[in-house]
């Protein structure tokens, strides 16, 4: 089954029958996966309240089960530090979370779910995992498998030459 990538890769192969479009092709897919996951889950979190920036925050949170720093936070998510604080600020704001000083350094904060922020992130959790789950239905146990090597591969590439650079 052909998809608008493959029509890319062959407008390419016209226009430029020197340079291979499959890398191309692989990194157009990925990038409309995320933008299409990213909007698709954003629309199933507003029933909850939360945008998916503070869906994500909260997920640290729910899956470390402790108070982290927002630096850890920003590591996790690979925001800068600005990023992270105007992600803080919002669930913030909206009462998902609280600051509280650090029992081993009080000039520092870490991060918590409040009650209302449990209360919302449990049910998000369980809506953003059935929805990505009937995402790779059409998929067999073997080409899920090979999905995840394959991108777990690539974004072991990637993080390396992130690193590097």
């Amino acid at each position: 089954m052909d998809d608008w990538v493959d029509e890319v890769q062959a407008q390419w192969r016209r226009s430029r029958p020197e340079v291979d479009p499959e890398p191309a092709g692989v990194f157009l897919r990925v990038l409309r996966v995320a933008r299409l996951v990213e909007r698709l889950t954003g629309e199933a979190l507003e029933e909850f309240g939360v945008d998916r920036a503070g869906f994500e925050v909260l997920s640290v949170l729910a899956r470390t089960d402790t108070p982290v720093s927002p630096t850890r936070i920003a590591t996790e998510l690979q925001l800068t530090g600005a990023g992270t604080t105007k992600r803080l600020r919002q669930v913030e704001a909206a009462g998902l979370v609280r600051r509280r000083p650090n029992a081993q350094d009080g000039r520092s904060v870490d991060i918590e779910l409040t009650e209302q922020g449990q209360a919302v992130i449990a049910p998000a959790i369980d809506s953003i995992h059935t929805l990505e789950a009937s995402w790779l239905d059409d998929l067999s146990a073997p080409d899920r498998d090979a999905l995840v090597s394959g991108l777990r591969t690539v974004l072991g590439a990637l993080t390396r030459a992130a690193e590097s650079s």
